[in-house]
């Protein structure tokens, strides 16, 4: 049966309503994060229920893909792939997007594509030296924003690591970082408030621009290095190890029917799907 990435899984769930997947009655995991928000909390049910019971969600939550160009990134969104197994080699390769800059696509369309012809040239110097790429970039499309290095998003769609996990060393890795993410609280008495008050919005780490309402008693670049850190510390390990979780529970190997994946608007991949590649 054909494969998805775990990111190709996500891709799903996030064209769906986040309201009708937070009323799914089961919870997250078998104790209470109060770190997650109602946006992740129903991004994680999903995916489960997608893994538990594909056909089921498709009936019940169905919205296939809609795949057009956002000019949010350098290479426009096509639709997802699926593949014979795990094995392809194009699940290898080191594809990375990058998030255009929020002045450059508030200028509009035009100013994308300069900017995606000027990416073209300077690829290499992206991954060589991320701060002279960013001097070079704001010079040339004269942003006036800052942009911190720390804040650029890749978007990977390239090989996902898979460790050999099992269900308990899974539970015990979870439940060990909810653990620390109780102590780091309890030792910084400082830092309680602002994490009751921002701990479930540490997406505003990741934003272009002010934070509304930021009466941490931090400046935002201060309060923005807060979130970040609280965020690759604890909650991005734990939604990770929830989705590896929900995998090893529900369908470990990642298959799922092509008619299923082409009602998704998924497409088979042109290389392992291909007739002339052994299928």
């Amino acid at each position: 049966m054909p494969y998805i990435t775990t990111s190709n899984s996500k891709r799903i769930v996030r064209t769906l309503s986040e309201i009708s997947l937070d009323e799914i009655e089961i919870a997250v995991y078998n104790r209470e994060i109060y770190f997650l928000n109602k946006k992740e909390r129903a991004m994680l049910k999903g995916i489960r229920e997608f893994l538990r019971d594909p056909e089921n969600f498709s009936t019940q939550y169905y919205k296939p893909l809609e795949v057009k160009d956002t000019f949010r990134y350098v290479y426009p969104e096509n639709k997802p792939s699926y593949h014979k197994d795990n094995t392809c080699p194009r699940l290898q390769s080191n594809f990375i997007n990058f998030e255009i800059p929020v002045e450059i696509r508030e200028r509009g369309e035009e100013d994308v594509k300069k900017f995606r012809v000027w990416f073209a040239e300077h690829k290499g110097l992206l991954e060589t030296d991320l701060k002279d790429f960013i001097f070079k970039l704001q010079a040339r499309f004269l942003i006036t924003r800052e942009i911190n290095p720390k804040s650029i998003d890749y978007s990977n769609s390239g090989s996902e690591e898979v460790k050999n996990y099992n269900v308990q060393d899974l539970e015990n890795q979870i439940d060990e970082i909810l653990r620390e993410a109780g102590r780091f609280y309890n030792a910084n008495p400082d830092k309680q408030q602002i994490i009751k008050r921002f701990g479930k919005l540490t997406f505003l780490a990741y934003v272009h621009g002010n934070i509304y309402s930021n009466d941490s008693g931090l400046n935002d670049d201060e309060l923005k290095d807060f979130l970040r850190m609280y965020d690759e510390k604890f909650k991005k390990p734990v939604k990770d190890l929830l989705i590896e979780y929900y995998r090893l529970l529900h369908n470990p190997e990642m298959t799922f029917s092509g008619t299923l994946l082409d009602k998704l608007n998924f497409r088979p991949c042109g290389h392992c799907m291909n007739d002339n590649h052994g299928e």
